[in-house]
């Protein structure tokens, strides 16, 4: 009876601060708009949980209740009435104890209510783990065939072949203590260094011609996606240095690892490096 009260309380609390903002004028107007908000804000919530931060997560958790409640529960409560109470009652729930489960529930329920008054996601945002792999697939197979028509790959192999030569030579003498031959090595370590230089110079080149078109695509694609949860780590996250905690890809990390999956794919079989 206690939790039925503190639900009622909340639901009334979160729904008079929707009259108090005006928000409730567009009660059950909902948009494809609002319900990418909404999902937004549930898949940040589960991701902050992941961070440790259940603080964050129940903000984002009543930002997308406050959505729900301004435009889609009024016509949805006139379909399946039920579903709506359901909805909102794991909303109040949700908001009280953060689980990650029990969002991820929860926004299932918000699409299928969503789905009965004619409003659903963008196939861009609902596909979008697959948009983004075609994305990076089309722009990795477009650089590499760029790379292959601008750099000069028997020259740059010649140079790695010698420079593995002298580095093998190099690794052996010391390692019997030549130190005539180290000293006969160390006269070709200039000529050595200038293959690396020339080998740096000639891939490096075809990137003064895709690198600002692909920073410009990038900074494109987070715009549109708006933090768009793209796909989650299947285990609960990764501590990096200097970056923090990866819980989920967001659309820059997801289009950065595919295209780097998909480049070394394309080099070794259009180019054969």
């Amino acid at each position: 009876m206690l939790k039925k009260m503190s639900i009622l309380m909340l639901v009334l609390a979160l729904s008079s601060a929707l009259m108090l903002s005006g928000l409730a004028q567009a009660q059950g107007q909902g948009s494809s708009g609002d319900l990418f908000r909404i999902i937004n804000n549930l898949d940040t919530s589960a991701a902050s949980l992941r961070r440790g931060d259940s603080d964050s997560a129940k903000n984002y958790i009543g930002l997308a209740f406050q959505d729900y409640i301004a435009n889609f529960s009024s016509s949805v409560a006139e379909v399946n009435s039920s579903l709506d109470e359901q909805i909102k009652n794991k909303f109040a729930a949700v908001y009280q104890t953060p689980v990650e489960s029990e969002i991820i529930s929860l926004r299932a329920d918000v699409s299928k209510a969503t789905s009965l008054v004619g409003v659903y996601l963008s196939p861009l945002f609902e596909y979008s783990i697959f948009v983004i792999l075609g994305i990076s697939l089309a722009v990795s197979f477009f650089v590499t065939l760029i790379t292959k028509k601008m750099v000069n790959w028997e020259l740059v192999k010649q140079n790695k072949e010698k420079i593995a030569a002298f580095q093998k030579e190099y690794r052996e003498a010391m390692k019997k203590r030549d130190m005539k031959l180290v000293h006969k090595l160390q006269l070709q370590q200039p000529e050595i260094n200038k293959l690396m230089m020339q080998n740096t110079s000639q891939t490096m080149k075809p990137s003064i011609i895709y690198m600002i078109p692909l920073f410009v695509l990038w900074v494109a694609l987070n715009h549109f996606f708006k933090g768009w949860v793209v796909a989650w780590l299947p285990f609960v996250r990764i501590d990096l240095p200097f970056i923090g905690p990866l819980v989920v890809f967001g659309v820059g990390w997801w289009y950065f690892i595919t295209y780097l999956g998909f480049s070394q794919i394309f080099r070794k079989v259009v180019i054969g490096d």
